[in-house]
């Protein structure tokens, strides 16, 4: 065991050093990925000014908002303390979950996309004290989102006598080190399991299912029997087994402010962090020098071209693109949030809530959504150019094929609508099978036409805001053309 003055000492091969060094290749991955979605030079390293005069503004105006609206919610303002320990619990549960996935996505990357840790165990730097600093990276990234969107709240609190908010700065920063510690633990064993892209794939999940979560909260409570809410609300009473005494509240009695539960909180993050850097160690860093920290992939025929033979090239072609979307780690943030907008309609359609007509437009503006972004993402992860241009397949049959692989999925997801529709209306259900068709078909030529170009492959980087823009006005003009078309005839 190193001493203490080993592991701060700001010299090369320290820790404070080495997080030095990842604090810089945060703000170049940052950085990197601000010069992908704008399309400047690969080798700007730097954030724009104009970017950070944005983020500055932004913050600003969250001081404002929070100014403006926190004081009259009814949540800002004294309750029963159960009540507010129930509230606080739900908002921690929810907020630990978002960090935790962002924690794994970070840590995916620190410890596979970089390619650098070979190079970096051959130093003469221990490798606990690298495991260290990778994981006060992935703490400093996971926790500065998190401060840009609380810290107003805490500022606020400050100016309307609730000072017990400066309790959440070392609370997060606690919150971060274990969602960190657990993360990095989890990712490294799903990427052991399955490699480092199904796992960052993977590590989206559990954010991806509390937003929908959260978008759908008012439905989902609905749906859940009286009996089951009160026997839930019993056990979380006063002297119950989930009552205020219980030690999974302590989290939450930190975030309050306590003292005691604040500093044990803080020890218990610092030993979690510890415990990790040890476990790692062990089973990481010897396998990795090893050369057997990823399992290898059992030999077998390749999915989707071998199992085909026989078939058309447009076929091929179409299966090789659905492949190619699945393997997009982003997949699941870019299509998840499209696909809430179709699970509302669908509850909606379940329930009765809303008219037929706005269930058919939501379905309409989610259909084009999600054909948006499946094309988005074939012709962002398209990174054989020249080979799809030097196979026997026509250039018509590939454009044809990539066009269907991204309308078909979208297509075939909004399907229960229009039959849904039409059972009760068979004039609404043809009307929106034909605006689902236009919509997703405008949305897809409209992506196409933002990545194409006559002389070029398209490059790998984001849709501009654009684009998005161009596609919720071609939903909103199939949207009018359906209103419009059902009124009249």
């Amino acid at each position: 065991m190193k001493p203490l003055s080993d592991l701060v000492a700001l010299r090369p091969g320290g820790a404070l050093w080495l997080m030095r060094h990842e604090l810089r290749l945060f703000v170049a991955d940052s950085a990197a990925a601000v010069s992908l979605t704008l399309r400047r030079g690969p080798n700007q390293r730097a954030m724009p000014a104009a970017v950070l005069g944005w983020i500055a503004a932004i913050y600003l105006i969250l001081h404002v908002a929070a100014m403006g609206i926190l004081p009259t919610l009814p949540y800002w303002r004294p309750t029963d303390p159960l009540d507010q320990l129930h509230l606080d619990g739900a908002a921690a549960a929810v907020l630990f979950i978002l960090m935790l996935s962002a924690a794994m996505i970070r840590c995916v990357h620190v410890m596979y996309s970089r390619n650098d840790l070979d190079l970096l165990l051959c130093s003469p730097v221990p490798g606990v004290t690298l495991l260290r600093a990778r994981l006060g990276g992935v703490v400093l990234g996971t926790l500065l989102l998190t401060l840009f969107l609380v810290s107003p709240i805490i500022h606020i609190g400050l100016l309307t006598g609730r000072p017990q908010l400066l309790a959440l700065y070392p609370a997060l920063i606690a919150m971060a080190t274990i969602a960190a510690s657990c993360g990095m633990m989890l990712a490294i064993q799903l990427a052991r399991w399955i490699g480092p892209r199904r796992a960052s794939i993977v590590a989206q999940v559990p954010g991806t299912v509390v937003i929908v979560g959260l978008y759908l909260l008012p439905n989902l409570l609905q749906a859940i029997p009286a009996g089951i809410k009160t026997s839930f609300g019993s056990l979380l009473e006063d002297g119950a087994l989930l009552g205020p005494a219980s030690p999974l509240w302590l989290p939450v009695h930190a975030l309050q402010g306590s003292p005691i539960p604040l500093m044990l909180f803080c020890l218990a993050a610092l030993g979690l962090a510890q415990l990790a850097t040890v476990l790692l160690q062990h089973r990481f860093l010897h396998a990795l020098q090893q050369g057997r920290h990823l399992t290898g992939r059992t030999p077998g025929r390749a999915f989707g071209v071998s199992l085909h033979f026989g078939r058309s090239l447009g076929q091929l072609v179409l299966y090789k693109e659905w492949l190619l979307i699945l393997r997009q780690p982003m997949l699941l943030s870019q299509f998840a949030a499209k696909l809430a907008t179709l699970v509302v309609a669908f509850v909606a359609a379940g329930t009765n809530s809303l008219r037929p007509l706005v269930i058919a437009a939501l379905t309409v503006y989610a259909t084009g959504a999600l054909a948006g972004t499946l094309t988005r993402l074939i012709e962002s992860g398209e990174q054989a150019w020249d080979l799809l241009a030097s196979s026997p397949a026509a250039p018509a049959a590939i454009r044809t094929a990539k066009r269907w692989a991204a309308l078909i999925p979208a297509l075939l997801l909004s399907l229960p609508a229009p039959l849904w529709l039409g059972g009760a209306d068979p004039k609404l259900g043809i009307l929106t099978a034909i605006a689902l068709v236009g919509a997703s078909g405008s949305a897809n030529y409209l992506s196409r036409a933002r990545a194409l170009s006559a002389d070029k492959p398209p490059p790998s980087s984001s849709a501009p805001i654009l684009a998005s823009l161009q596609e919720m006005l071609s939903s909103g003009v199939w949207i009018v053309i359906l209103t419009i078309a059902h009124t009249v005839l």
